[in-house]
């Protein structure tokens, strides 16, 4: 009996700690930081009500005050400055303006919750961080993400997505004065500006939900419309997971978004690759060399003065993704302008807003459509 039980105990002690291991993979961390502004010379900011201004590495206030409106600051030899009513120098190479009530900080015209972070970098430039409650950045996200107008069950699809996607980037980049940024490289954030009652109330009734796979926090991209297969997370990314590799979607076929055309001029097409690779010269065509298992393109010979070789993803990256709506496309050259018909929005991986957007309209719940573009991912709620 007492080997039984000491194998058992052994057991218990084993299972607890890998309960403990797993969880402390899908804790979220308790604050989201979002880099609004990267490499200014200056930022303009108000706050609108009482603030304190402290020396993030020591804790340190700097300044308090009952208002501080369009106060003005730039990085000096010595720290930060700040240019308004009352000027100031702050010894500090990072400080955290703090409001005592929110939302409250006004910059970049939007009005923005929690705390602003002003760092000044290597480079002698400002980067301004906003750093928040998860639930209160999800809530900013999603307006710019997805229409209000939508049916609610596409819209909690939504939060539950880039509620995931903001702890992965936040697991990713921890060690980094900030996790995402307020563009489309992250996802596009603006503040309590940005909030409606119905996305807001999608944040609300999913609140804490994220995706994992695994034991560990998915990857959760998604895209407007994959134009009828989402595409594999490993032909973009170092990205090889189950939920991820892609599968036919049968929901996106009257996307606005299905397919697209574009008429470029070589001219335009030929200024973008020199300024971001090197001089070309004059384009004599365009080949498409291979396509993936999604059948979007993989690899482009840039035939000219000087040929190139380039993936498909960096071609869109440089012409632009409103002109290249996705890689998954056809072209050719007349005339010294390329035409170029493709299918598509976004990369193609995770969820297809648009295949939600039907499955929504056929009464499919949220956890059913996120069941049906990340498979084998569970929906847990963080504690």
């Amino acid at each position: 009996m007492k080997t039984v039980a000491s194998t058992l105990l052994i057991f218990v002690i084993v299972f607890l700690s890998s309960q403990q291991s797993f969880s402390l993979n899908i804790t979220a961390p308790d604050k989201i930081k979002v880099a609004l502004v990267e490499g200014a010379n200056e930022v303009e900011l108000a706050i609108k009500g009482p603030y304190e201004i402290i020396n993030a590495a020591t804790g340190e206030v700097l300044d308090k005050g009952d208002i501080l409106w369009q106060g003005k600051f730039s990085v000096s030899f010595k720290g930060i400055n700040l240019k308004t009513f009352k000027d100031r120098l702050f010894k500090a190479d990072k400080i955290d303006i703090i409001p005592l009530k929110s939302p409250s900080i006004y910059f970049g015209k939007c009005l923005y919750r929690g705390t602003l972070q002003l760092i000044k970098t290597k480079q002698g430039t400002l980067t301004a961080v906003n750093i928040l409650d998860l639930e209160d950045y999800i809530k900013g996200v999603l307006y710019h993400e997805i229409s209000h107008r939508w049916p609610p069950e596409a819209i909690k699809a939504q939060a539950v997505t880039s509620r995931t996607f903001a702890i992965y980037q936040a697991q990713e980049n921890y060690d980094k004065d900030f996790y995402l940024k307020a563009d489309v490289s992250s996802q596009v954030y603006r503040g309590s500006y940005a909030e409606k009652y119905r996305t807001n109330k999608a944040v609300e009734e999913t609140n804490g939900e994220i995706l994992v796979y695994d034991g560990k926090v998915l990857p959760a991209f998604f895209h407007a419309c994959c134009s009828g297969k989402t595409e594999s997370a490993s032909n973009l990314w170092k990205i090889s997971s189950r939920p991820l590799k892609g599968i036919r979607c049968d929901y996106c076929k009257n996307a606005p978004h299905f397919s697209w055309q574009r008429e470029v001029s070589l001219d335009e097409i030929e200024g973008k690759i020199s300024r971001a690779l090197h001089p070309i010269g004059k384009i004599k065509s365009i080949k498409i060399l291979s396509r993936n298992s999604s059948g979007r393109v993989k690899n482009i010979r840039v035939r000219a003065q000087k040929t190139i070789n380039i993936s498909a993803k960096d071609l869109r990256s440089i012409i632009g993704s409103r002109i290249l709506s996705s890689t998954n496309f056809t072209v050719n050259i007349k005339n010294r302008k390329a035409y170029f018909k493709g299918y598509g929005w976004g990369h193609g991986v995770g969820l297809c807003q648009w295949g939600s957007f039907a499955m929504a309209k056929k009464q499919r719940g949220y956890k059913e459509i996120l069941e049906y573009y990340y498979p084998g991912a569970e929906i847990i709620k963080l504690q």
